[in-house]
């Protein structure tokens, strides 16, 4: 059970779509782009827009996308932070004929992971530069890091058996 987030983002995203065709099947081949923030995405439902289309390839935009930050996952996010390559996790499920839907945008490794073993396809991207102050602000706040112990060794009698 997860907790109400703490933090709502509004995000779009964008994906690129590249039709590939080898003997006579044509495959869908779909890379993430990035994420974009700011409240001009809070539109109520994800709604996709064409963007562009050059060269096979064509690049869309989803938006009303949030990206939530929750209190529990406040760890992970650290390690994300952390990381050589900071990035957000846009999960997309699986439409018929090969669309994909994008259903969350996640800064947190493990739901990704998750949403990978459901079937789903993710994609990560860099963190945009104006999500990170707010991701660290609240990683700060809510993830205290353990302080690592020593363990002690049990001492020994002097024959060797305790």
């Amino acid at each position: 059970m997860r907790f109400q987030p703490l933090v709502n983002i509004p995000v779009a995203v964008v994906l690129a779509r590249k039709e590939i065709s080898r003997s006579g099947w044509t495959i869908l081949n779909w890379e993430g782009v990035a994420v974009l923030a700011g409240e001009r995405f809070a539109a109520g439902e994800a709604r996709r827009q064409l963007l562009s289309e050059a060269d096979g390839v064509a690049q869309y935009l989803w938006d009303g996308l949030r990206l939530e930050l929750y209190r529990d996952a406040a760890e992970t996010y650290w390690f994300n932070l952390t990381a050589t390559e900071p990035s957000l996790f846009i999960i997309c499920s699986e439409e018929e004929g090969g669309e994909l839907l994008p259903i969350a945008v996640t800064a947190d490794h493990d739901q990704s992971t998750s949403a990978t073993e459901a079937d789903c396809k993710v994609f990560a991207v860099p963190i945009p530069a104006e999500i990170i102050p707010q991701l660290e602000e609240f990683v700060m706040t809510h993830f205290k890091p353990q302080k690592r112990r020593k363990r002690r060794r049990d001492e020994l009698s002097g024959d060797g058996v305790q």
